[in-house]
Formats: structure tokens, sequence, C-alpha cells
């Protein structure tokens, strides 16, 4: 297994990198970090070179200086690829991740073997939604990830079904969560609630796509997944019963299956 820190623009991004074969680049979502894939890479097995990286302000990578939008994302992982010289790469991106892989199938679609899409979506938030990001955002500002409301985003980010299941998979993220500076929670919420639909430009994109969702993500909702796989050229949706938002956590054995189904495919 190698670490790498891949330095642009100011900014340090952290990637494991391990395995041999087909290479997977894995982004996960907003308040995160690599580990969200953890027992995922485990079920994948030894033929595949999975790159997990930890986005901007995450986990070990450094923070921006600077707000920073889901774009900026997306031209994170094209240079991973640049500087592990990986020409072309499946990517896997959770949420947050999936928005930026969205982005760069659209930038630069020739770096793309396929697209594996979990608990993401293409639309632009509702204006409800983005109120309730605002006031998130507005909080975390001043009070930073306190103990309470570090709680109540996990609460709504794992199943309660997980949460009995593997308490402790649930402590480790609120640690990492409030490990996290106040600058970096902040501008996370804020590239996910300014970020723009691309939903119209969905049918650009040719590279096969799966879109995999929990039937009870509070956060994905599993129509807007139906919808983004129906618009893509070539996209698959599947959704899964129950469940939450943090699919590579909560189902890491049956979403390592669908990927290799979907990749051997």
């Amino acid at each position: 297994m190698a670490r790498h820190t891949i330095r642009r623009n100011g900014i340090e991004l952290f990637a494991r990198d391990r395995g041999e074969g087909l290479p997977l680049l894995l982004a996960h979502g907003m308040w995160c970090d690599h580990r969200i894939f953890d027992r995922m890479i485990g079920e994948l097995g030894p033929s595949f070179r999975t790159i997990a990286l930890d986005l901007r302000g995450h986990g070990r990578s450094r923070p921006a200086s600077r707000p920073w939008s889901v774009l900026d994302l997306a031209d994170d992982l094209r240079k991973v690829l640049d500087v592990l010289a990986i020409e072309r790469a499946v990517v896997v991106g959770h949420s947050l991740g999936g928005m930026a892989a969205l982005h760069m199938a659209l930038a630069c679609p020739q770096r793309l073997k396929a697209l594996v899409l979990l608990s993401t979506s293409a639309d632009a938030e509702t204006s409800e939604r983005r109120t309730q990001l605002k006031t998130l955002a507005m909080t975390v500002r001043a009070v930073g990830p306190s103990r309470w409301l570090v709680r109540k985003a996990a609460s709504i980010f794992f199943s309660s079904d997980y949460a009995r299941r593997s308490p402790e998979s649930i402590q480790r993220w609120c640690t990492a969560v409030r490990s996290m500076g106040k600058r970096a929670l902040y501008q996370a919420v804020e590239a996910v609630r300014t970020r723009p639909s691309v939903m119209d430009r969905l049918d650009t994109i040719q590279t096969p796509a799966l879109v995999f969702c929990n039937s009870g993500d509070p956060i994905c909702d599993p129509d807007r997944s139906r919808a983004m796989a129906a618009r893509l050229a070539n996209g698959t949706a599947r959704i899964l019963p129950g469940g939450g938002h943090a699919l590579p956590m909560e189902h890491p054995e049956t979403t390592a299956r669908a990927i290799r189904d979907f990749v051997n495919d």
C-alpha cells in the first residue's frame, strides 16, 4: 500500500493507493474521508487498484485558503490521475464526491473508463434544501463542529439500523468530523449548497454509469437517482431497500459486488 501527497495550487491532497489491476479512483462525501470506503475496498479484492482520496479540507488533505466549488473538486480528481500517471480510471463518487465525478465526466470524459455514482445527485439543491444548508453553514461558522451538531448530522447521514449495528463506526465518524476545522466544514457545505444542476447535460456523458443508492436515504431521493440514470446516455440505476446515506459503509459487500459486476460487464 502506498500513500501519496498531491500538491496543487497551494493545497495538499492525501490519497491511499493499494492493489493492482484496473484503477478505481474513489471520492467520498461531505464531512467524510477516504476511510468510508475501507470495507468496500476489502470486498473488491486484489483485481482492482484503488486510489482513495481525501477531498480538500477532509481527512489528511489540507483545507483551501479560499472558497471552492464542486468544479474545483473535479479538477482535483483529474490532477490525482495526472500525478499517478493513470490515463483512465473507473471514477467512484459518493455524495459530494459523486457530484465532482459528474463534472469530471463532463470536462474530460476521455479519462474515465466508467462512472459509479453512489448516493449522489445531478440536480441543484431545492430552495428549501438550500435554506437548510445555509443555516447549517452559518451554525458551523458560529460554533464549529460542536458535539450536538455532529451527532445531529450523524443521525441524518446514517440509518438507525446501522447506528444500532455499528455504534463504534458512528463514533469514529463523529470524531473525524469534530477534528475538521470550521473553515473546512463551512467550505464543504457551501460547495454542496451552491452547486449547479447538470441534469440537462447528462445525455452528453457517453461513459457507462452505475447510479446506486438506498431507498431510505433522506438526503438522496431515489426518484432523483432514477431520473439521473435515465438521462445518462449509458446509465443504469440500482436502488437497495432501506438504508441511509452512507451506502459504502452500510452495505460494503453489496456495493463492492455491484461495482465489480458493473465493471466486468
